[in-house]
């Protein structure tokens, strides 16, 4: 598959939706713990909110390596999207540019302030490991990392030197 192939599968079996569900991994000194988040994506890049003081948040500020997958439903048949990562932390207008895009979920409802309620911590995923199992198919597979690069004219992580 091409980055755009992805792209419009990824536009039509999980569209910018503020009801969009990711199923995330952290840790901390205890096996992994997974829960459902709602998932803000704006293109191939993917996005996650919470309390500053939540659990999820403390394991990510000792632990920022975390896995996430979303299920892709097409018909009968499911599918989904592995991506491991870097939680990395987003804050100010590129924070407030990826809700927008991305149709983020009202954070009012959960966050008096808002995108800028010091309670809300929101977390952009660098992915190390992008995996897509498309609805019908049998065979996972790996997607370049490119292609979900930090920001414009960033250097993935596994391209970078010393």
């Amino acid at each position: 598959m091409t980055k755009e192939e992805v792209l419009r599968l990824l536009d039509k079996l999980l569209p910018v939706d503020p009801n969009s569900t990711m199923f995330l991994a952290t840790r901390d000194d205890r096996p992994p713990h997974v829960r459902p988040l709602s998932l803000v994506r704006d293109g191939l890049r993917f996005y996650c909110a919470s309390a500053r003081c939540s659990d999820k948040s403390r394991q990510i500020a000792a632990h920022p390596e975390v896995e996430f997958v979303v299920l892709l439903k097409k018909g009968e048949h499911t599918g989904y999207l592995r991506v491991e990562g870097k939680a990395v932390e987003v804050t100010g207008k590129p924070l407030h540019e990826a809700w927008t895009r991305g149709k983020g979920y009202d954070t009012k409802m959960y966050f008096p302030g808002g995108l800028d309620d010091p309670d809300l911590i929101a977390f952009k995923i660098e992915p190390t490991q992008v995996r897509l199992l498309a609805p019908g198919n049998m065979d996972e597979a790996e997607l370049p990392t490119a292609w979900f690069a930090r920001e414009t004219g960033s250097v993935p992580p596994e391209s970078t030197s010393s």
